[in-house]
């Protein structure tokens, strides 16, 4: 007798793929170094130190906690700058395993943003205990938090997957998002709030979506600080899977074309 039957589709049958790439995207970041992940901190440990030490007389008496404040906002902008500039050179990284083996092209972005997604996830681990050393007591708003850095991951996938389709096919487009970068930083309420300015830049920042993202975590963890509204919140999800397909539309659309830029 004949037996028929249909077999199981996985909904990702490119999971273990992605698991592989990420763990060699994460060996390949501490290859060479001595002390590996403690390296990752030392990035955002300077920038407070430089940033509390500057502005703590200033803005650290018109904000509450300022030092909690303060370390939230570097760490969550230290994963977009890395992550964004990571998945930026992704395809050119990979070059030799996108060019000889067939499978999508936006796994290699998404192994890079997730390899320094895995980084951050334990700095913001730091974090939490640092905040809780400076008196901020656990409590239930903490559970939040993973839907904030989801959040986060989402809007730097997307952000990645366009900056990947340009990076492999303009090599100047390092140089021009660390300047691009260098300026969102400052346009970023990371060592400052949005209230010390003028109701019109206050609308004008308020666009930013990482402003939400940082304003939504501190609201988690520091009670005094206010949260933005369900609305803004949702339309940050729906802009930024919007922003993701439409970086995964233009990478598989642009396929072709990257695949003879890496050749050169």
């Amino acid at each position: 007798m004949r037996m028929t039957g249909t077999r199981r589709r996985e909904p990702f049958p490119y999971g273990h793929l992605l698991w592989e790439m990420t763990r060699d995207e994460v060996l390949m970041r501490d290859q060479g170094t001595v002390l590996g992940f403690v390296w990752t901190l030392l990035h955002p440990a300077l920038m407070f130190v430089v940033l509390y030490g500057l502005f703590s007389h200033w803005i650290g008496d018109r904000v509450d906690q300022y030092m909690s404040y303060l370390l939230i906002g570097i760490v969550l902008w230290d994963f977009f700058q890395k992550s964004t500039t990571y998945a930026l050179g992704s395809l050119r990284r990979l070059r030799g395993t996108v060019l000889n083996y067939r499978f999508p092209r936006e796994i290699a972005v998404f192994a890079s943003v997730a390899a320094v997604f895995w980084s951050s996830l334990m700095e913001v681990c730091v974090l939490l205990v640092a905040v809780a050393l400076l008196g901020q007591t656990p409590r239930w708003s903490w559970l939040l938090l993973p839907g904030a850095l989801a959040l986060e991951l989402l809007l730097c996938t997307g952000v990645g997957l366009f900056l990947a389709v340009f990076g492999a096919e303009f090599q100047d487009m390092e140089r021009i998002w660390d300047v691009l970068t260098s300026a969102f930083f400052y346009l970023t309420p990371v060592f400052y709030p949005l209230s010390l300015l003028s109701p019109r830049k206050q609308a004008l920042l308020g666009l930013n979506p990482l402003a939400l993202i940082l304003e939504t975590f501190r609201a988690c963890v520091i009670p005094s600080t206010r949260a933005p509204g369900a609305r803004a919140l949702l339309a940050l999800l729906a802009g930024s899977l919007a922003l993701a397909a439409a970086g995964l539309a233009l990478l598989r659309a642009r396929e072709p074309e990257i695949a003879d830029k890496l050749l050169v």
